[in-house]
């Protein structure tokens, strides 16, 4: 099994929490440890819930989690996505940098539509990248006679 393919089977989260630096794994480790407790405590309703908030505050572990969520959300939303899948978020983003919410009309059959650019380039940009991908499985068949 490749070193991708063994990336793919750890959930992101997990992915995220190896590479989180030692001293943030600590905070959030004692900041879990420190949940676990308050929920097998006595507290209940709104008084846990005070004190869950309580200790992501006092144990200093918020900017960590935040760090550790955001790269999570990295892995799941981009590196685990396919390049055709990139080129049309690539697409979608810089069209719509360029045109803002600028819109196209459309008049498939008759009946007229209006349509943000952005979504028609990203959709473009999604289309090129299969239309690549057809193309280059093709190449790749023998020609057969």
């Amino acid at each position: 099994m490749s070193e991708e393919q063994e990336d793919a089977a750890v959930p992101a989260i997990q992915q995220a929490l190896l590479r989180a630096p030692p001293g943030e794994a600590q905070l959030l480790m004692g900041w879990m440890r420190g949940l676990r407790e308050i929920g097998q405590g006595e507290l209940r309703g709104r008084h846990k819930a005070a004190a869950q908030l309580a200790l992501l505050r006092d144990s200093k572990a918020a900017w960590p989690l935040a760090k550790v969520m955001g790269r999570a959300l990295k892995i799941v939303a981009w590196d685990a996505r396919s390049w055709k899948l990139r080129l049309g978020v690539l697409a979608v983003v810089a069209t719509f940098v360029a045109v803002g919410n600028a819109g196209a009309g459309i008049v498939p059959l008759g009946g007229g539509i209006g349509l943000p650019l952005w979504v028609l380039a990203g959709g473009g940009g999604v289309l090129i990248g299969l239309l690549a991908d057809l193309i280059r499985k093709k190449m790749r068949k023998p020609p057969t006679h």
